[in-house]
């Protein structure tokens, strides 16, 4: 008995391997913020004016966003050092998940419950804790090859930008594909992205030729960053008895196409036919809203149909175990499935497999949540900024365009979707306002069911009775 009592409080003493991950992820935010906020890692060489834009940086790197308060942009603030401190924790933030899990099972596998190394291994969809180490393994190998790749062939177009500077060319290459791969947004190279015509004149003197061919290369990596982990390592294992997810594979690479076909179509819609955008930059468009945070073309300047397709590909994001955020494609397509379905009146399964109502319910679960604090989020940022404006109800018409109550929706949801795409309004938020947006960008990325998960450890557990009641239907609609 008394061996018992103390095997139950020696469990109740290790920490949830999901507060390990976040509190993981806090630290190497703050230590990112830290750095950057000193003299060595700066440009001028001096202390930084505000912490809370540092922390702000290394928390959009961190959690792969690419929202940026400092006006001039990166490189503007940052030297060769702060530059790869940023690099640094856009590379962790972007694979690190899946690292912090695995070294969580390998030090403490020992002293963790049963049902948290059950958890752990089904993270990565693994059968074993050795199928888990091997799966790892296998990501940081696919992702450091990827980047490579990505990194020589990027080189051409900066060694073209920076004629005679061929360390900065590599340096440049190798920042941006891995900013890329990570679906991270940030660059190196000024304030305005791959806009052309805004000033940057690194873009505008580049030939089309290398303009373009930058542009398809960096939508590579962000498409292939973008799909899940396991779907990689399914495609690049050479063994066929390890390719055990055939069906999630069916389900990303299908719903992933569906979205970016169906954003380059409507994006043609409402912002070629009716606006500006060629047709390069509408197909960019629909990619760079999965959670990359690269612009072509000025947001500030989509139609208003087209910010509302943005917020919508930007809320959705890209797959699970992924570089991106968002709420991911198997959400949706678990949902879509179940609307369909049961209009149908028939099961919820596709692919020769059934889904399980618990699976859909924690499917919207999860976007009533992202929702919830999508819309605390812009509340907050809507009244500090009318607060700080000084405009009340009755000027509420003479807000200014840039700090407009849309800009603001559209920064909220740029951030939960860990994407970075801005009109601009950043660097001019107010102090509750970055807050606001470390907060979401944190949450985006961790995910509100894993911060629940920490604070209620039932959320995966079901309840198991030796009594039911009555069923009863409600009206609805």
């Amino acid at each position: 008995m008394a061996e018992a009592k103390k095997q139950r409080n020696r469990n109740k003493s290790v920490i949830s391997p999901y507060l390990l991950v976040i509190l993981s992820f806090v630290a190497i935010i703050f230590i990112g913020a830290v750095l950057l906020y000193t003299p060595p890692f700066r440009n001028s060489g001096e202390w930084g004016d505000s912490f809370l834009d540092d922390l702000f940086t290394a928390v959009s790197a961190t959690c792969v966003t690419g929202l940026f308060s400092y006006e001039e942009g990166v490189i503007g603030v940052y030297n060769f050092w702060g530059q790869l401190v940023v690099l640094i924790m856009i590379e962790v933030g972007g694979i690190s998940f899946i690292t912090i899990l695995t070294f969580v099972v390998t030090l403490f596998r020992r002293r963790m419950q049963t049902k948290n190394r059950y958890l752990l291994s089904q993270a990565v969809q693994a059968n074993s804790m050795g199928a888990m180490v091997r799966t790892v393994r296998d990501i940081v190998v696919i992702s450091l090859v990827i980047e490579t790749i990505g990194a020589f062939l990027l080189f051409p177009v900066f060694y073209l930008m920076f004629p005679g500077d061929t360390s900065q060319a590599i340096w440049t290459s190798i920042f941006q594909s891995v900013s890329s791969f990570c679906n991270a947004g940030f660059d190196i190279l000024g304030t305005t992205s791959y806009i052309r015509g805004a000033g940057n004149e690194l873009i505008d003197n580049l030939a089309n030729w290398a303009y373009i061919y930058m542009q398809f290369i960096t939508m590579f990596l962000v498409v292939i960053g973008g799909v899940s982990f396991l779907v990689l390592t399914d495609l690049f294992t050479f063994k066929k008895t390890r390719r055990r997810n055939r069906v999630l594979n069916k389900i990303i690479i299908c719903t992933s196409g569906v979205l970016l076909a169906g954003g380059f179509a409507i994006f043609l819609l409402t912002d070629c036919l009716g606006g500006n955008m060629t047709v390069l930059q509408c197909l960019f468009q629909s990619v760079t809203c999965r959670t990359a945070g690269f612009a072509t073309y000025n947001q500030a300047d989509l139609t208003m149909s087209g910010r509302v397709i943005s917020c919508i590909l930007m809320f959705i994001g890209g797959s699970p175990l992924s570089t991106a955020g968002g709420i991911k494609v198997t959400t949706v397509y678990l949902i879509a499935l179940a609307i369909v379905r049961t209009l149908q009146g028939k099961k919820i399964e596709s692919f020769n497999r059934k889904y399980s109502e618990r699976s859909v319910i924690r499917a919207m679960m999860l976007i009533v949540l992202a929702i919830v604090i999508i819309v605390i989020a812009f509340v907050l940022m809507d009244s500090f900024e009318r607060a700080a404006s000084g405009i009340s109800p009755e000027t509420a018409g003479e807000i200014e365009d840039e700090v407009s109550s849309s800009n603001i929706l559209f920064e909220v949801f740029s951030a939960f979707g860990t994407c970075g795409l801005s009109t601009g309004i950043t660097p001019n938020l107010t102090a509750g306002s970055k807050i606001t947006l470390c907060v979401v960008m944190f949450l985006g990325r961790i995910g509100p069911v894993t911060i629940f998960q920490v604070f209620n450890k039932d959320v995966n557990k079901q309840e198991d009775s030796h009594y039911d009641v009555v069923e009863a239907d409600i009206l609805i609609g």
